[in-house]
């Protein structure tokens, strides 16, 4: 399987959503802007890019504004992590991955083509919330 074979595609989203995409140099990966402009760090790899992108989408669907309570920060980010996580990882790819490479962490990434980040907020959010 290819990255595009599973979960769906943050630029056609965004594209849906008519959601303005910029590039930036250095930096932050994403950034979301108040007037609903996504910005992704030129230098990104597609993984990278997609899983950022997928995160800023997240942002975008939840209304998140940035704030300076850490508190409300930090909620804020692993939403918009476990929403990527969810829109980019589909429970049939995931197990179809874990059955060909095991439980490593790092071919089922890349077999799906996400972070290990996204995939460990996936498998966090589905150990917490599927009955054994």
């Amino acid at each position: 399987m290819t990255t595009t074979d599973q979960g769906h595609s943050p630029d056609l989203l965004a594209e849906q959503w008519g959601i303005p995409l910029a590039t930036h140099a250095g930096g932050e990966k994403g950034r979301r802007f108040p007037d609903g402009t996504i910005s992704l760090r030129a230098d990104l790899g597609p993984i990278n890019r997609r899983c950022t992108l997928a995160h800023e989408l997240g942002h975008h669907a939840h209304d998140d504004h940035p704030t300076d309570n850490p508190t409300t920060q930090a909620r804020n980010e692993h939403r918009a992590d476990r929403w990527a996580a969810q829109l980019l990882i589909h429970p049939d790819a995931y197990r179809e991955a874990e059955t060909m490479f095991g439980p490593h962490p790092g071919a089922i990434a890349a077999h799906l083509g996400v972070t290990h980040h996204l995939l460990a907020v996936w498998r966090d959010t589905h150990e917490r919330t599927t009955p054994s």
